[in-house]
């Protein structure tokens, strides 16, 4: 009968495993370390598409109840369209979403609500108990912008198209005619998630 001897492993050995294992780990970390940047962004990715869906939701509503090229400043006098199904125009702050050319307006009562978000105003001080955080900037002349930033993330004071400012937000434009054209946009800004 034969007698088998342990060995174990040398040294050397167990310091090339030890290396190879730095190696990889170095390489491996950078990949793991952005997966919180990658939720933001999957996350405003998100939102954006639920932005997309309520826009039109809330566009078809106002077409069927005839108020798809009624222009609403935003803090004068607001048209709405009814949250049920129902075609009306008779709807109010209290059962309607408040809307300008037929998508929602930039402003709680507009989008904020078509969308049902769990929002608070980015200077609220409970901010980091909800998902979102947003910021309204009224340009006056019907003209202002919503920005909606995730609650862990800072929300700029304002968005400029022309000077971009980074961030981790979503930007969007309370619908407007100039030129005979209906001016609406929205932007995703993910350089600073």
């Amino acid at each position: 009968m034969k007698r088998h001897r342990m060995q174990g492993f040398t040294l050397i050995e167990l310091v090339v495993v030890i290396v190879i294992l730095g190696i990889l780990a170095a390489t491996a970390a950078p990949k793991f370390m952005d997966i919180q940047k990658d939720a933001r962004i999957a996350k405003l990715e998100g939102l954006k598409g639920a932005i997309r869906s309520a826009q039109n939701m809330t566009r078809s509503k106002a077409v069927i109840a005839g108020l798809e090229t009624k222009d609403a400043p935003l803090n004068g006098t607001q048209i709405y369209v009814c949250e049920s199904g129902s075609a009306t125009d008779t709807c109010n702050a209290s059962n309607g979403i408040a809307i300008s050319h037929g998508y929602p307006a930039a402003s709680a009562a507009g989008l904020l609500k078509a969308l049902d978000l769990d929002a608070v105003q980015a200077d609220d001080s409970n901010v980091r108990q909800h998902d979102w955080a947003y910021r309204i900037k009224d340009w006056g002349n019907g003209k202002g912008q919503i920005l909606i930033a995730p609650s862990e993330m800072p929300v700029p004071e304002q968005y400029q198209s022309e000077s971009p400012a980074s961030g981790c937000f979503i930007f969007y434009d309370h619908p407007y005619m100039e030129s005979s054209v209906l001016k609406k946009q929205l932007i995703v800004v993910t350089d600073g998630c």
